[in-house]
């Protein structure tokens, strides 16, 4: 059903055309053809029944389906939809109208600018003028959009093809502020936001508020990004200023891996400055994934009407999408449909330079944005993994939020045990709490998640019956404590060496625990890349996440890191040692290298840190002792024949033994210990640093 202001829109459409049109034109019968087939909907009356009736003759017109329709019949087919015309009268425009005559004010845009969208905007959302359009103009086909080369637009709006076309230029009004995008075809594509001016009531709602919609509300807290305090004060200065000054260009990116916060940390920013946050380029016109040239438009058409609207915030989630396919030679040069439509290296200069409001980028990695862009940012910020405090905190606060009763030590049991990031701790929650679930409805599902994820931990804290007595060292490692504990110096490197089991890791740790630092914990697998330059890049992130959360920085299995370059047969080799030296002498805070392989090391590696400590086996009388605090009983004497134990020996037999209930049997016990000594594959040998 057509209301009276799309009556009359309709019929001044039909007649403009009908006017421009020749009737030997193919289109023209399917014109006079749409119009008769649809007389129900236009009218109670076809128009050839009112021609004849005014003509006073029985004189009909020609078939509308043959091309070749006559003079007169032409004629009066004509003036028929003229005569329609004026009797629609001009009704007072309704609220989509009334919307965009309202939309031209904040965007610049002509009145022909308006009337243009109003067609597109109509052919959008109103079945009637779809149904002219596909099958007049564009032969009966069922496209998405409208093309440059139709004459809907012109016949319709009685313009000359040329204006039309002039009216889709890429500096035009309605291209440049992101209304209608234009691809190489000559598709026209409205922004998906601007159907809302046709679909959404409310009278009272402003142009602002139907086309940004509601602004994003944070969920995470200020605190929550304590790990990144120093650049997260950073970013928020940096804003406040830029939306003080009304400054121009400011562009943000936040850049880390999937969940770890970064639109988050957008929201809760916003909500820091108390301005609001709007996310553009989610959907299509038609709810689905939108492309490249629908996001920039999207993008285009927030900033322009956020440019004079007031202190606001831009979300652009995945920048990549910006980016054409790396595997292709050019970052900029697009292939396809889209080859044409803003795939300049200019035009994405500009769009970051000429910014109106400040917009945060975000990115799981920074590695595939151009320089050409990043030198356009004012700041970038790398959002990482929280470290389990911060962790513990969101969990206990997703859990209380989602009604699941927990023990005070959960969240961070939780926390410790998985190195999730904060999204799947929100996830999680909300899956245990539609099962009616508890904490171990938690724990099964991040288990499974976790599994998917590679981010399930064993607990890596000190050992329970930890006891720097029962280590074999050339260093006096309480003494060294001590000190360390209680001085104000932090920065210091240890290299630790020995043979597996020796404690190893587990005196970092407890050292770490003395100093009130949380660890920083990497393996050699967790570093080590095929790709070059990768191993390079994550060593420089490991000594940048250590800084930021002024942790306790530990490489595990070091020999592969800082191997010896004298032996090296490839640049790599000699390239990622090099990294490591790099950061050595300029980390500011505790680290410690561990590694069963001194003699592999690099000497210039040797020479950087300021504690060398080589862990042996256990002395006879610290083996007794370990049996002691490991068993609750006195060792047998076979246990002094043993010349290669170690904590870690104790810590499996221990295990072993509570399985096998047998930890109230001397003689067992001394037995699998002897098995542990048997089946490593070297015997005691001098061990130690090189001089």
């Amino acid at each position: 059903m057509l209301r009276p202001y799309q009556r009359h829109l309709l019929f001044s459409y039909l007649a403009n055309a009908a006017r421009r049109l020749d009737r030997r034109d193919p289109v023209a019968a399917d014109l006079a053809s749409w119009v008769v087939d649809n007389a129900p909907v236009l009218d109670d009356e076809k128009p050839g029944e009112v021609v004849r009736r005014r003509r006073g003759r029985r004189e009909r017109m020609a078939d509308p389906g043959d091309p070749h329709l006559t003079e007169d019949g032409w004629a009066a087919f004509r003036q028929t939809l003229a005569g329609k015309a004026r009797r629609a009268g001009r009704p007072k425009p309704d609220l989509m109208s009334r919307r965009l005559r309202r939309l031209s004010g904040i965007t610049e845009t002509s009145a022909t600018d308006i009337r243009i969208l109003e067609v597109l905007l109509l052919y959008e959302t109103n079945p009637v003028i779809e149904s002219v359009v596909d099958d007049v103009f564009m032969g009966g086909s069922r496209r998405a959009c409208f093309n440059m080369r139709d004459s809907a637009l012109p016949y319709f709006l009685d313009m000359s093809h040329r204006a039309v076309a002039m009216r889709f230029t890429p500096e035009a009004p309605l291209v440049r502020s992101g209304l209608v995008s234009v691809d190489d075809d000559g598709d026209l594509s409205l922004v998906e936001r601007l159907t809302r001016l046709a679909n959404l009531p409310g009278k009272d709602l402003g142009i602002r508020d139907i086309l940004l919609g509601e602004p994003d509300r944070a969920e995470l807290e200020w605190t929550d990004f304590d790990h990144v305090a120093e650049s997260r004060d950073h970013v928020e200065n940096l804003l406040r200023g830029a939306l003080l000054a009304g400054e121009t260009g400011v562009n943000i990116l936040l850049h880390g891996p999937p969940g770890t916060g970064k639109t988050e940390f957008c929201r809760t920013m916003a909500a820091r400055l108390g301005v609001p946050l709007f996310s553009i380029g989610e959907r299509d016109k038609r709810g689905g994934e939108p492309n490249r040239v629908e996001r920039l438009g999207d993008l285009s058409l927030a900033q322009c009407l956020l440019a004079r609207g007031g202190n606001s915030l831009l979300l652009f989630d995945e920048m990549a999408d910006l980016l054409p396919d790396p595997g292709w030679n050019s970052f900029f040069g697009m292939h396809g449909r889209h080859a044409a439509s803003g795939g300049s290296k200019l035009f994405m200069n500009r769009l970051l330079e000429n910014a109106p409001v400040p917009t945060l980028w975000t990115a799981n990695t920074g590695d595939h944005i151009p320089e050409v862009l990043l030198r356009r940012m004012k700041f970038a910020l790398e959002l990482r993994l929280p470290p389990p405090r911060i962790r513990a905190r969101i969990w206990s606060r997703q859990l209380a939020r989602n009604d699941i009763e927990a023990e005070p030590g959960d969240a961070l049991a939780l926390a410790t045990a998985f190195e999730a990031p904060p999204g799947v701790a929100a996830e999680v929650t909300a899956a245990a709490r539609l099962t009616g679930g508890d904490i171990d409805s938690v724990r099964r599902g991040l288990q499974g998640l976790a599994r998917a994820l590679g981010c399930e931990r064993p607990v890596q804290g000190v050992p329970v019956r930890f006891d720097l007595a029962l280590m074999q060292s050339d260093t006096d490692l309480v003494g060294l404590a001590d000190r360390l504990t209680d001085g104000n110096e932090r920065r210091f490197s240890l290299c630790l060496q020995g043979p597996p089991g020796t404690g190893k890791s587990a005196c970092v740790r407890y050292l770490a625990d003395r100093l009130g630092l949380e660890v920083v914990q990497k393996r050699a697998s967790d570093l080590l890349s095929p790709w070059v330059g990768q191993t390079e890049r994550k060593i420089a992130e490991a000594f940048r996440e250590a800084r930021d959360e002024e942790a306790f920085l530990v490489f595990d299995e070091a020999d592969s890191l800082l191997a010896d370059r004298r032996h090296a047969v490839r640049n790599w080799e000699v390239s990622q040692t090099n990294e490591m030296l790099t950061w050595m002498e300029s980390h500011p805070l505790p680290f410690a290298c561990t590694t069963n392989f001194a003699d592999r090391l690099d000497a210039a590696t040797l020479r950087r840190f300021v504690f060398k400590i080589t862990l042996d086996y256990l002395a006879p009388g610290q083996a007794a002792s370990a049996f002691r605090g490991y068993f609750g009983i006195d060792a047998p004497p076979e246990i002094s024949q043993l010349a290669t134990l170690t904590p870690g020996d104790f810590a499996v037999v221990r295990k072993k033994a509570e399985i096998l209930r047998c930890l109230d049997d001397p003689p067992t016990l001394a037995g699998m210990l002897r098995e542990e000594c048997d089946a490593k594959e070297e015997r005691r040998r001098p061990i130690g640093f090189r001089p």
